[in-house]
């Protein structure tokens, strides 16, 4: 474990430059010290609705959307679906470009469809089966052995219990000797620790089925929890109260997204996520992240919408709020 005494910026060098200029490999290139601290007092990006880039105007509405919507995408599709891809998707970019821009925890919602055994993205509408980003992902790692990805399956959607079984196999096949096993502790999980076990997969499994498999993280250690406002002020608010009151010894998630209900939608009907809430938020919540710090019960997980915008400039502010963990390392204790 680290000393807990002041770190000298002789020690480290042009820490901002190590963490912004190759985002690909930010984990690799960490400054040696900040490899001996416990992920969950790490800032690390994540990426929102992280496959919403495979959805399509011809996908079918989702069952995550209410039934009188469900009934429009079916009846007046050509009027709703363009609609509700508008509001459905939070990211333009694939997983690989994504994750080569710094993005390190992919936040996963998934359905099945009636009468067929396999398993899609979800988000309004349906996206990708499952398969190749998932693939995508596993092959990226292989060629990224000291990074770390955390996937958090966030919702499942018409699930059976063969369904479930059908994913985790599918998890376990793609991700085999990647997976971090579960732990009640996350004193010893830190960078270092992980790269010298060759795990570079965390697999949050929001379903009591996780408890079946060690390698499965319940959501009791991830906490994370949904601003659901379109305004900047209350979502700033409910940011700084939610960080307050973290518990130190877990995991956990600041969604820095607004997310539009019916009644905002339907008044901006012709509008988008990205073009009418993304750059009000993104202004604001890059702000938030500049006046935090990680460190115990500080920042940790940050997620959010549109993340390549301004050349991964979400992914750069995040990482290099780890810069002020070098000030003083017994603050991060």
């Amino acid at each position: 474990m680290m000393e807990r005494d002041s770190i000298s910026r002789s020690q480290v060098g042009g820490t901002g430059d190590i963490l912004n200029n190759d985002l690909e490999f930010w984990m690799t290139r960490f400054p040696a010290p900040l490899k001996d601290i416990p992920i969950i007092h790490l800032a690390i990006p994540g990426s929102h609705d992280t496959m919403t880039y495979t959805i399509e105007r011809r996908s079918d509405v989702g069952p995550d959307e209410p039934v009188f919507i469900r009934t429009l995408g079916r009846y007046c599709s050509f009027i709703a679906k363009p609609i509700i891809l508008n509001w459905s998707i939070t990211q333009r970019d694939d997983i690989k470009r994504q994750l080569n821009g710094g993005i390190r925890y992919l936040d996963l919602r998934v359905a099945t469809k009636p009468g067929s055994k396999d398993v899609y993205f979800l988000h309004g509408l349906y996206g990708s089966e499952i398969s190749k980003p998932l693939l995508d992902v596993a092959d990226w790692l292989t060629f990224h052995a000291n990074e770390i990805v955390i996937l958090d399956f966030q919702h499942f959607y018409l699930f059976t219990d063969d369904d479930h079984r059908r994913l985790i196999e599918r998890i376990y096949e793609l991700f085999r000797g990647k997976l971090c096993p579960v732990s009640s502790r996350f004193d010893h999980i830190t960078l270092r620790w992980l790269v010298a076990k060759r795990y570079q997969m965390f697999v949050i499994y929001r379903n009591v089925y996780a408890h079946n498999y060690a390698n499965l993280w319940p959501s009791g250690l991830w906490r994370t929890v949904w601003p659901d406002t379109v305004r900047v002020d209350e979502l700033i608010d409910f940011l700084n109260v939610e960080l307050q009151s973290r518990s130190p010894d877990i995991a956990f998630v600041s969604q820095c997204l607004l997310t539009p209900d019916t009644s905002y939608v339907i008044k901006h009907m012709c509008g988008t996520l990205q073009r009418d809430l993304a750059p009000l938020c993104q202004k604001a919540i890059l702000s938030w992240i500049n006046q935090k710090r990680p460190g115990r019960g500080g920042l940790n997980i940050v997620i959010a919408d549109f993340v390549s915008d301004g050349n991964f400039l979400f992914s750069k502010t995040v990482i290099q709020s780890n810069t002020k963990l070098m000030r003083n390392s017994a603050e991060v204790f």
